[in-house]
């Protein structure tokens, strides 16, 4: 991990906080702001409501607390916002451990009476656990911290350090939240419309549990509903999210339903729904599910709720509409068991190993992190009709539109909701061209998003965050998209390669030694324009010189790997005429590329 790039994207984070919850009088102090940020990421609460939980000043050694009152878990917590020179002391660790407990077990906590009274609870039911979490932001600590946490003893409360990396992990990762929960019923006409496999009980060792349920649609409609309801995520783990009921196949569900001559022969029309979950029982009158997820038969089930959601005569209409349901008994869902259930029910859809590679956490986050600067990063094949859904309306759209084109700065103009969109593997391919080439872009796209390779995906993809801050990121992107504006304005649709001009700027800083992560993040976005305007020449010049040199067609130039001899010349020659045409452009740009006075 980049110690250097991840502490700033936490400043990065806390400055877009520090602009949204304005109203806070103390929020301009970074320590005060680490709070909301530390609130926010890692234990998922709403920005706008953090200051209720946030205690610090008189605090007793709290400096804001999390409560999830169904799991019955107290989250207390201390922040230390500090530079990677400042050391955590022993002294600081220990007096966490010690005061706030002091005080809460007195029933003195004054400075939040929420706190005292939830604690009140927690200290009487043998159910609730307490975590004293100990946060610190660089991996500068006295040697006796740790030890100090790790002989921490006292019954129903566990102590945990965070530095920066565990921090990272976290972030990136799992962070604490509430667990959803569901419990469902599917109920069964009699035992001779379910099959059972038990295999400890039929003496099958080599089988998995698992139940073949002829379900009535009204239990799948009930099912998702009620998972609605409670906001418990149905579909989290499914490859093949549902993707609108417009489409073909979709239509033909609903419209069978919905036809009462038709909807009888449903049953054997339907490839049915697979459900994966952490248990399972089944009698002569219901299967009872926990942790249900469907990872097969997303169109299938939403239509169904389409079908059903306005009909005041369900139970009649639909009493006798069946659907076959699979339920498998998969207690660990990261194994290749679960991995390959997916991809084999789904493999009619040409479930392939790059759908499973953009499903990692990592690129969730850049997703969650990117809207701050109003990009749509497409990763799961459902965000397109997620996205059209969500910013339907004209006030939600016309919100991010204006985040979008406040960052960008009038560089690129975004006047619609596809233009914000852009997909996971394309974002990977424009950081590939500036910190690699552009021949990485175009010729590696088939393996930044496949688990298998190491080199493209584990090594590359997986740690693009580790490389760049999302704002960083996001500059990026708005150069990309404003070379694509103007390739689809030109004369012959291909000039400029958005590609080979990021690859020109990637490759001429390198040379200069410089830092690629410190110049996007110190470039504002007046100065890229400036930049792209005196540059966006040069991969035309490169592509039109290699189709010389090598007697190559655009199509496969583009594929070779970059000459690097033509490159170093072609920047000379153009920055040379520059400088003997138009001396002040040039001392302007190189003024803003070398962060000198030239």
């Amino acid at each position: 991990m980049n110690d250097i790039i991840f502490k700033q994207q936490i400043k990065e984070d806390i400055k877009l906080i520090q602009e949204k919850i304005a109203w806070d009088n103390n929020i301009l102090k970074d320590e005060y702001a680490f709070n909301y940020w530390v609130l926010s990421n890692l234990y998922n609460l709403d920005e706008e409501n953090c200051s209720n939980y946030i205690t610090e000043y008189n605090d007793k050694g709290i400096d804001c607390f999390v409560h999830y009152e169904e799991e019955k878990e107290l989250y207390i917590i201390q922040n230390k916002f500090y530079d990677e020179n400042t050391q955590l002391n022993s002294k600081e660790v220990s007096d966490f451990l010690t005061r706030p407990l002091s005080s809460l077990n007195k029933n003195e906590y004054s400075r939040s009476p929420d706190l005292q009274k939830i604690y009140n609870l927690a200290k009487d039911d043998v159910d609730y656990k307490v975590f004293l979490h100990f946060y610190i932001s660089n991996e500068n600590i006295g040697s006796d911290c740790l030890n100090i946490v790790n002989n921490f003893n006292e019954d129903g409360i566990f102590a945990e350090l965070f530095t920066l990396n565990s921090i990272h992990d976290k972030y990136y990762g799992e962070s604490y939240t509430e667990e959803a929960k569901l419990n469902i019923s599917l109920t069964v006409k009699n035992r001779g419309t379910y099959l059972a496999i038990r295999p400890d009980e039929y003496q099958l060792p080599n089988m998995s549990e698992a139940y073949y349920v002829m379900a009535k649609i009204v239990d799948v409609f009930k099912v998702c509903t009620t998972a609605e309801k409670q906001k418990y995520p149905l579909f989290e783990e499914n490859i093949r999210e549902y993707l609108g009921g417009t489409s073909g196949i979709n239509k033909k569900i609903i419209s069978t339903l919905k036809d009462p001559k038709e909807r009888g022969n449903f049953f054997y029309y339907n490839n049915g729904i697979t459900i994966i979950c952490d248990s399972a029982k089944a009698d002569s009158s219901k299967i009872q599910i926990t942790q249900p997820q469907i990872v097969n038969g997303c169109q299938t089930v939403n239509s169904i709720v389409e079908a059903l959601k306005n009909n005041t005569q369900m139970l009649d209409d639909f009493n006798d509409v069946y659907v076959m349901v699979k339920v498998l008994v998969v207690n660990q869902k990261e194994t290749s068991f679960y991995r390959d259930i997916v991809r084999y029910t789904n493999s009619q859809n040409s479930i392939n190993e790059k759908v499973f590679g953009a499903t990692l956490k990592p690129f969730s986050k850049i997703q969650e992190k990117l809207k701050d600067y109003g990009i749509l990063i497409c990763v799961k094949q459902s965000d397109k009709f997620q996205f059209k859904k969500h910013y339907s309306d004209k006030k939600s759209l016309g919100k991010i539109l204006l985040k979008a084109n406040s960052f960008s700065n009038d560089f690129y103009l975004f006047n619609k909701l596809t233009e914000l969109q852009m997909p996971l593997e394309t974002l990977l391919q424009i950081i590939g061209a500036f910190i690699h080439d552009a021949h990485f872009a175009y010729t590696k796209k088939s393996s930044l998003l496949k688990p298998t390779s190491k080199e493209y995906y584990q090594e590359f993809s997986v740690k693009i965050a580790d490389k760049l801050t999302f704002e960083c990121m996001a500059k990026l992107i708005i150069i990309y998209k404003r070379a694509e504006q103007d390739k689809k304005s030109s004369a012959d649709k291909r000039s400029p390669s958005a590609y080979y001009l990021l690859n020109f700027l990637g490759y001429y800083l390198k040379n200069q030694e410089t830092d690629l992560h410190e110049f996007l993040k110190s470039t504002p976005m007046e100065d890229f324009q400036f930049i792209y305007e005196k540059l966006n020449s040069l991969p035309n010049k490169y592509i039109k010189n290699y189709n010389e040199k090598y007697t190559s067609e655009y199509n496969n130039t583009i594929k070779q790997q970059i000459d690097e001899t033509l490159m170093d010349q072609i920047l000379i020659d153009h920055l040379e005429s520059m400088q003997e045409h138009n001396s002040e452009h040039y001392t302007k740009l190189m003024k803003i590329l070398t962060k000198k006075d030239n």
